[in-house]
């Protein structure tokens, strides 16, 4: 599953109050840094029909702090398809006989490289009925992820550096 993860600068100095430390900081990630991560993500699917739900998990290790954000529900192989992308051309339908009606053009709401809200969404175009099976050129990958993570960097890393001195300077 698509994640997007995060390294955090920490401090080289021992503290004799690690555990109290180790739990502000958690409670640091499921906060704020966790509505922030889901507002972002569902801010790329705020217009699509069936969007997907997102949820987080949080890592807190003495090395790292890590926030993975992933798709779930219903729809998160939409997420997964748009976002990463299919390989083409395949057939559909894969197998068994039935009648395709579809419209010829589309006009996708993103673009690759993590672009939303850029298009319609609509079909366009003449109507296509009673065709048996057709070859799908396949999805190019939006990469979301890829974009958020890079859009995020600095606001996590800011955000992750205050919050441990805001607890090291309350011990």
């Amino acid at each position: 599953m698509p994640t997007v993860a995060f390294r955090a600068v920490r401090s080289r100095r021992k503290f004799n109050k690690a555990p109290e430390v180790q739990r502000k900081m958690k409670t640091e990630l499921i906060g704020p840094v966790k509505e922030h991560f889901i507002k972002e993500f569902e801010g790329v699917v705020s217009d699509w029909t069936h969007k997907p739900e997102f949820k987080v998990r949080t890592f807190f290790t003495m090395d790292m702090l890590k926030v993975n954000v992933f798709p779930a529900g219903p729809n998160k192989d939409k997420w997964i398809w748009v976002s990463r992308g299919t390989s083409g051309p395949y057939p559909i339908p894969k197998s068994g006989p039935g009648l395709l009606a579809f419209t010829l053009g589309y006009s996708a709401r993103t673009r690759p490289r993590g672009q939303a809200h850029v298009g319609s969404g609509t079909a366009t175009g003449p109507k296509v009925i009673g065709v048996m099976q057709v070859m799908h050129p396949g999805i190019e990958a939006r990469e979301f992820e890829e974009v958020i993570a890079e859009d995020n960097k600095d606001w996590y890393s800011r955000n992750m550096e205050n919050a441990w001195r805001r607890i090291i300077r309350s011990l």
